[in-house]
């Protein structure tokens, strides 16, 4: 999902203290012969964490990249609840940080999501396998948390997908073709998204009393199910993951794609230059081989290939007015 960050919008205890990144001319690992790569525990079609290892377009990429680097692949499974505190973009600032792992996939291609943040420190997120204490009321062990760590320099290796927003609708009712005309039908849109946004931004005037707003995460297009909205605007890999989380749900991806939309690629510290270069050298061959589509089919995830070199700018109330 594209949320609407601190960090997207450009505007708005324990403590680990670890030694700033010095250069480095080769690529430095988390363990010597092993990629680590942070990825979401239970992430949809995206990624997800099994008894067999792991499921997910970004983790099948992950095992690609780490082979065709000659190297083995561990996995860091984050937690990525959805909740107004969490701020992905600053979570993976804290987890580069604190040499969790080597690289982030599904970074977005985002301008002020790179290079130095516009704060110093962050919160980490839960994982799996994280340090645990004992509860001094119940005597369990429960995690501890590991509070804020300071951040350095982020950026951001090419993009190997890009991200989309989409229209759902009921199977047998007329396909949308896209915001302008709603007709009688309510559409439902996630508070605080990119794609809650631009609906709220563009549809009529006379339209928005149409609009059903709703919370956001992995419960949104059960909610709309439950309610029988008759149209959600939303990413399109969250509809790919209700329909693999709801095969016999009757909601149906339209065709249609809003203009704006997102490359992404896969995050590294700044300083670990070489990695990042590593990183983009196997993408270049995975992308010229043309194989992710086919791994998209495989794992139930409607794929779109990078749509440009540079960095997405910044999102302006008056560009999203505007994008259709």
């Amino acid at each position: 999902m594209i949320r609407l960050s601190k960090c997207f919008l450009g505007t708005i205890s324990f403590i680990f203290l670890v030694d700033a990144p010095l250069a480095q001319t080769s690529p430095v690992f988390v363990q010597e012969g092993a990629l680590t790569m942070c990825l979401p525990r239970n992430g949809g079609v995206i990624a997800g964490r099994r008894l067999t290892g792991g499921s997910g377009f970004d983790y099948r990429l992950s095992e690609e990249i780490a082979s065709r680097m000659g190297l083995s692949l561990d996995v860091l499974w984050i937690e990525n609840d959805l909740d107004e505190e969490s701020d992905p973009v600053r979570e993976t600032y804290a987890l580069l940080a604190h040499r969790l792992c080597d690289a982030v996939p599904g970074y977005p291609r985002y301008e002020s999501a790179v290079g130095k943040s516009e704060f110093e420190r962050a919160s980490l997120p839960r994982w799996l396998g994280m340090p645990q204490e004992i509860d001094t009321d119940t005597g369990l062990l429960k995690d501890s948390l590991q509070g804020f760590v300071d951040v350095y320099p982020v950026d951001v290796t090419q993009g190997y997908m890009r991200s989309e927003i989409g229209l759902v609708y009921w199977d047998g009712a007329v396909e949308p073709d896209g915001l302008n005309q709603l007709g009688d039908r309510h559409l439902a849109l996630q508070q605080g998204t990119l794609s809650g946004a631009i609906a709220t931004l563009q549809v009529a005037s006379t339209d928005q009393a149409l609009l059903v707003t709703m919370n956001p995460g992995a419960g949104f297009l059960w909610e709309v199910e439950k309610t029988g909205t008759d149209l959600a605007i939303i990413d399109v890999a969250a509809y790919d993951a209700h329909l693999k989380a709801n095969p016999f749900t009757s909601l149906r991806l339209a065709k249609w794609r809003h203009a704006v939309g997102m490359d992404i690629g896969i995050a590294v510290l700044s300083e670990n230059s070489s990695l990042r270069a590593a990183l983009d050298a196997t993408l270049n061959d995975i992308l010229f081989e043309a194989i992710l589509p086919e791994i998209g089919v495989a794992e139930g995830m409607t794929y779109a290939a990078p749509a440009s070199e540079e960095l997405t700018p910044i999102f302006t109330l008056d560009a999203l007015r505007v994008m259709r």
